[in-house]
């Protein structure tokens, strides 16, 4: 039945069960904020932190990706992978925690120079004042 649906609706079917799967994500997080449980926590935090990372490399290379076959349900499958069977900790571990540190220093460089810029500042300052951050 799944497959038949793809093949049928197609994009918009793979869409909807993607809005499924980060409402259940979106929910399962909320009851790791709430509970004590720090594996929860890292493991929310993690799948979070991939999926901005991956909506980030689609949307630099979005004209590419969308003319692969089965893009969308190869996608749909890295984000069940993720989310519900432990996929987070093995991508991460294997990949993420290196990528990360590697342009940490990269990323605090940008974000300095960017504080030099008028306009990056204010809405800096803007963005830690609504998370209720002071700023520096």
């Amino acid at each position: 039945f799944f497959f038949a649906a793809i093949m049928i609706l197609g994009h918009r079917f793979t869409n909807f069960v993607l809005s499924l799967i980060l409402v259940a994500a979106g929910i399962h997080s909320f009851h790791a904020i709430q509970g004590s449980s720090k594996s929860e926590k890292k493991h929310w935090l993690t799948f979070w932190t991939l999926y901005a990372c991956v909506q980030a490399m689609e949307f630099a290379i979005d004209i590419l990706l969308h003319w692969m076959p089965f893009y969308q349900e190869i996608k749909l499958g890295v984000y069940v992978y993720l989310a519900f069977y432990n996929g987070t900790a093995v991508v991460y571990e294997s990949y993420g925690k290196e990528a990360f540190q590697a342009m940490e220093d990269g990323v605090t460089q940008l974000h300095e120079q960017g504080m030099q810029n008028v306009q990056y500042k204010v809405l800096y300052e803007k963005l830690m004042f609504t998370l209720g951050r002071k700023t520096d």
